[in-house]
């Protein structure tokens, strides 16, 4: 987690049973945080179910966005390639198949992020590039 500009200054005590402690490291641990960090999103999100749905969501959409750049650079690479030749390499059609199945999969994750956030993420038809504003 990036640290918050000035930093934090303010803290918040909680006081919890063993069973309220154990059940939070556990679900923070799930999550891949500390139990503080994880109540503070659980918080801040409204609940721990749509704080665990954004965490997963960004975890998606930057492994999706590693995807996109290999996928942007062979798109370069036959682009520089088609232009050398005058022709159209034989798999393109592959290249821009798997190209809009990564664009599908980083709107749902936009989606997910959006809806965990509160806001509604207008989708994108996948055949077209009309951006809806």
């Amino acid at each position: 987690m990036r640290r918050s500009p000035g930093g934090r200054s303010r803290v918040l005590y909680a006081r919890l049973t063993e069973e309220e402690d154990r059940q939070v490291r556990d679900r923070a641990a799930k999550a891949g945080l500390f139990g503080q960090r994880f109540l503070v999103e659980a918080a801040l999100s409204g609940s721990a179910e749509s704080a665990a749905t954004l965490r997963q969501a960004v975890v998606e959409a930057r492994a999706t966005r590693v995807v996109l750049k290999g996928l942007a650079n062979n798109l370069n690479q036959l682009t520089k390639w088609a232009n050398a030749n005058h022709a159209l390499p034989a798999h393109l059609d592959r290249l821009l198949d798997d190209l809009g199945r990564a664009v599908v999969a980083v709107e749902q994750a936009a989606a997910i992020r959006g809806k965990g956030a509160g806001r509604e993420v207008p989708a994108i038809d996948a055949g077209t590039s009309e951006v809806p504003s």
